[in-house]
């Protein structure tokens, strides 16, 4: 009945590629202050909000960045903390001290901590289709038809989240004035801008009214004050009433359409393209939803204008079916190995049967609880699948030897010491770190779960198939009977040897072990395979110096792009502009990759891009050396972080270690920096002088409102009419033309008269400081600075200083090294291999009732990693992750057969502590020992087939075949070194 309801589930089991995220524990509230600078934004909105929240219960760690005009502060959660709680507590809090805030200040905003499990929130979404439109039309054109006539009629697929057509810039009018007229009229910049905001249409809330409702109760209610639109052409807009005169837009500005300057450019082989992207939420079914929208728009195609063409260039669903496909075919390979596996040691239909049937129930079975506990199958989920298949089948194997020759279920004990073992070992998992946790979180979900209802259809099920299939293992006579009387004699012989001299043989084992981890940290630092891309790419890097932007970087690039489209050889180029920085990739055709062609290339590339000045240009992928002509300047090694409760003392405190370190030749580089704000720009401030302002009749506000007329373009508005729908932005004509000569040497007019700003205030140069960073309450700087000389006197310049100022920092104040503490990280991850000894310890110990039993079991892990660390030397293959995750299933899995084999020997001996009887148990119990091992190492064959295309499961297979190939040799001549035999 549970494998009926098991199928009937298989079809609604939610199925994706990727892990899916758990619940949030990370809050992050945003604020706003628009002009405000950095410093005024923390001690005004975010050090007050960040308090405030710090001090709320299952908070565990507050951080901060104050910037210009804004900040953001992100609150981490204790790992027991109630979500939801805390989120209602933090929007109370500012919700309260949002009228507190300073006038101007935005509402502060709180997102994060989802929940976020196998269905993920409908406020998400994912890119589902991807389309290019081509047509012989210009950008804009194209992008408003593939608006109205494609885009609209794909939005009506249910369960579609938006539709979405991009690749042209949108157009805005820019409204043009010269400050020196509008100042003869008697007129600012600002007056245009209030009354554009007046006339075009806009509402505001002015405050609040009281009123009663039908019960005789009082309420209030927001008073809104809304302006009728503007009807007429835009450049009769009335601005201003000076002395009886009306004067209009159009006499005192002019206006145009202009396009707004991309962000960002895409373009394939050079070509713009408009592309159409379809979103689907992120808990939709990709498969059937991406085959409905493909229908819509087959649809659309039927009744598009001529001339205009449509083509598919991502579909989501299609990556979905090639993993799922390669995923599923993986875990159908490795169930048909196993079962012809089985097949071919027992050559018995009625045992392919029962091994057969148990693996069936196991998996319908554990489809029921994928369910309950909301589990998804995904790539690591599918593959915790078919690393257990084999793992399931040892199981099924030990119960049915057991049961057919014995008629009894005492085996049990042992199979649940295994399964007790093995999910000993993966909970650590849980305590990885943060990604590798996230991504091997439902892997080890998937092995317990499946473990644990392999264990009761062993106890429950197995013995059931044998009675009704009148299985027996006994046999008259076994096969190679001779043979294994020779190997009894000899074992028996081996066991009486070594049980008197077993000091030996552990210094023996110590010494392997200690060699094989030489020679395993040895190959860690060993590049003998070093990673190579799947196909030959030529990569070429650009940036922008601080300041640029991504138009002045595309004119760069396009000369580059010209000179790439006269090479026939090459078989597409991308190209991708983002902020000041950007790449083109370069593919080349098939009868021309392996030749000399790309060196060429790159040799001819890097002369192009000498002659195109103005951007840092970089190629790799090709050659080993590649090319860089950037100075590289702002890259610095090493950092030490200094911390304390004051920014302006914290400050003095980083440039007295600035000072300290100019001291040392051998240091160079060196810069205060704002974490995560490593590249600053540099900004113009100035110093007024408060006596030369008295003197001149004039203040700071009115020379800062009369350069602000000159230097600021601003947003005014939306005007909307029958033909036109655009922002407004209000630009001086001096906004281009005003540059820092003139401020120098030009004059100012202001209400009362010109005034020269160098005579009133110095002009100075600096690093912008627009970003000030907080954690827990603390701030937090950086000391930036490159270091000359060996990696050994690197490490221990800098241990000295922050030694000699961590005993001379007041109180509150800190100094540290984040590499350091990143380094104790890493290695404490390897302890946790210990911590699965301990647990498996632990376990053997309960379930034997005897320490010397479990210090049996645990003498079989050392030979095992043996096995896994020397596998990693010979072969070369890289550790990584894989290599890790495969230790930490080595740990426990391979005292399974320990357990079978030692359990088997408490049932048979009686009290008694012979080797014959040892030996009795041995040849009961090395068949299924000697299967469940190899099955194991059957199931991980499919792991093999994709190579260094899958390079965390390629380590992870090699690492565990590796570790219980040896584990034979642990359980055959190791183990038997620690059982304590009679002189008898």
């Amino acid at each position: 009945m549970l494998m009926v309801i098991g199928a009937a589930l298989m079809p609604s089991v939610d199925v994706g590629t990727e892990p899916p995220q758990r619940q949030g524990k990370t809050l992050t509230i945003r604020v706003s202050w628009p002009g405000a600078a950095a410093k005024v934004v923390e001690q005004s909105i975010t050090a007050p909000i960040e308090g405030m929240v710090a001090a709320l219960k299952g908070i565990q760690s507050v951080a901060s960045n104050s910037r210009f005009g804004r900040g953001e502060i992100t609150v981490t959660l204790k790992p027991e903390a109630d979500v939801s709680a805390v989120r209602f507590e933090i929007s109370s809090l500012l919700r309260q001290s949002y009228d507190h805030l300073p006038e101007g200040a935005g509402y502060p905003s709180l997102s994060g901590g989802e929940v976020v499990t196998a269905t993920a929130s409908h406020n998400e979404r994912k890119l589902l289709l991807t389309y290019t439109i081509n047509a012989d039309l210009p950008p804009d054109r194209i992008k408003d038809y593939g608006e109205q006539n494609i885009a609209k009629p794909i939005e009506r697929v249910e369960g579609l989240s938006e539709v979405k057509v991009t690749g042209a810039t949108d157009r805005y009018i820019e409204i043009d004035y010269n400050p020196e007229r509008l100042a003869a009229c008697g007129l600012k910049g600002s007056d245009i801008a209030e009354a554009i905001k007046n006339f075009i249409g806009r509402e505001e809330i002015i405050g609040e009214i009281r009123q009663e409702n039908g019960e005789g109760q009082t309420e209030r209610a927001a008073l809104r004050l809304a302006t009728a639109s503007f009807s007429k052409p835009l450049e009769q807009m009335p601005i201003a009433n000076k002395t009886g005169k009306i004067f209009y837009l159009n006499e005192l500005a002019t206006y145009s359409y202009k396009d707004y300057e991309p962000s960002s450019y895409y373009r394939v082989n050079g070509m713009n393209t408009i592309y159409l992207n379809v979103y689907a939420p992120a808990d939709a079914k990709v498969i059937p939803l991406s085959d409905k929208a493909q229908e819509a728009m087959e649809t659309v195609k039927e009744k598009m204008a001529k001339g205009v063409y449509v083509k598919l260039t991502h579909d989501e669903a299609e990556v979905q079916r090639e993993e799922m496909y390669k995923l599923v075919s993986r875990t159908t390979l490795s169930l048909l190995i196993l079962l012809l596996f089985v097949w071919l040691t027992s050559r018995n239909l009625r045992y392919l049967a029962i091994i057969a049937t148990a693996l069936a129930a196991s998996l319908l079975i554990a489809i029921i609880a994928y369910k309950i506990a909301g589990i998804q199958l995904h790539v690591y989920s599918l593959a915790g699948i078919t690393v257990s298949l084999g793992l399931i089948i040892d199981s099924t194997i030990v119960m049915a030897d057991h049961y057919s020759y014995y008629r009894n279920r005492k085996a049990f004990l042992a199979i649940l010491a295994a399964l007790l073992t093995t999910i000993g070992s993966l909970i650590v998992i849980f305590f990885l770190p943060g990604e590798l946790r996230s991504n091997l979180y439902d892997f080890a979900w998937i092995i317990i779960i499946n473990l644990t209802v392999s264990l009761l259809v062993a106890y429950f099920f197995v013995p059931s198939l044998v009675d009704t299939l009148h299985y027996s293992s006994k046999k008259a006579r076994p096969r190679h009977a001779k043979a294994i009387a020779r190997w009894n004699r000899f074992y028996t012989a081996y066991l009486s040897f070594t049980s008197k001299r077993r000091w030996i043989y552990y210094i023996l084992i110590a010494l392997a072990f200690g060699g094989s981890i030489k020679l395993f940290i040895n190959s860690l630092n060993d590049n003998r395979r070093p990673e190579e891309e799947n196909e030959k790419r030529l990569h070429i890097m650009a940036e922008m110096p601080l300041g640029g932007t991504a138009a002045q970087l595309n004119e760069k690039v396009k000369i580059l792009e010209e000179y790439l489209k006269t090479f026939k050889e090459i078989k597409i180029f991308t190209t991708r502009i983002d902020g000041r920085g950007g790449s083109i990739d370069v593919t080349f055709k098939d009868e021309w990759k392996d030749t000399g062609f790309p060196f060429i290339l790159e040799n001819k590339v890097i002369g192009k891009m000498i002659t195109i000045g103005g951007t840092d240009w970089s190629t790799y992928g090709i050659s080993q050396r590649g090319f860089s002509n950037s100075l590289n300047l702002q890259h610095r090694n090493n950092r030490i972080v200094v911390s304390g409760y004051n920014y302006a003392q914290l400050y003095r405190v980083a440039t007295d270690i600035c000072d300290y370190m100019r001291k040392n030749n051998r240091v160079q580089d060196i810069i205060i920096e704002t974490p995560g704000r490593e590249v600053e720009e540099d900004e113009f401030f100035m110093r007024y002088d408060e006596e030369k302002m008295m003197l001149a009749k004039q203040t700071a506000g009115k020379v800062h409102s009369s350069l602000k007329g000159m230097l600021k373009k601003d947003k005014v508005g939306h005007y909307h009419d029958r033909y036109v729908s655009s922002d407004i932005y209000l630009m001086p004509e001096t906004y281009d033309d005003f540059d820092l000569w003139h401020l120098h040497n030009a004059g100012v007019r202001t209400d009362s008269a010109d005034v020269s700003v160098p005579a009133l205030m110095t002009i100075e140069k600096r690093a912008a400081k627009n970003s000030i960073r907080r954690e827990n309450q603390e701030y937090v700087l950086n000391v930036a600075f490159n270091v000359l000389g060996s990696y050994s006197y690197e490490r221990d310049y800098i241990k000295s200083v922050i030694t000699h100022f961590s005993q001379r920092l007041p109180i509150g104040y800190k100094c540290g090294s984040p590499t350091w503490s990143q380094q104790e990280k890493e290695s404490t991850k390897y302890w946790l291999i210990a911590l699965i000894v301990v647990i498996i310890f632990f376990i053997c110990t309960i379930l034997f009732e005897s320490l010397r039993a479990a210090a049996v079991i645990i003498s079989i892990i050392p030979v095992t990693l043996i096995g896994s660390f020397l596998t990693f030397y010979f072969t070369g293959e890289k550790f990584g992750e894989g290599g890790f995750a495969s230790l930490v299933l080595l740990c426990g899995i391979t005292v399974n057969s320990g357990i079978y084999i030692l359990n088997q020997y408490n049932i048979i001996r009686n009290g008694s502590n012979s080797i014959r009887l040892y030996v009795k148990a041995y040849n009961h119990k090395i068949v299924p020992v000697l299967l469940t091992v190899i099955s194991t190492v059957m199931g991980l064959i499919p792991f093999f087939i994709d190579g260094d295309d899958e390079p965390f499961w390629f380590s992870f297979a090699t690492g565990v075949t590796g570790g219980l190939l040896l584990s034979i040799i642990a359980i055959i001549f190791v183990m038997p070194l620690f059982v304590k035999f009679s002189r008898r």
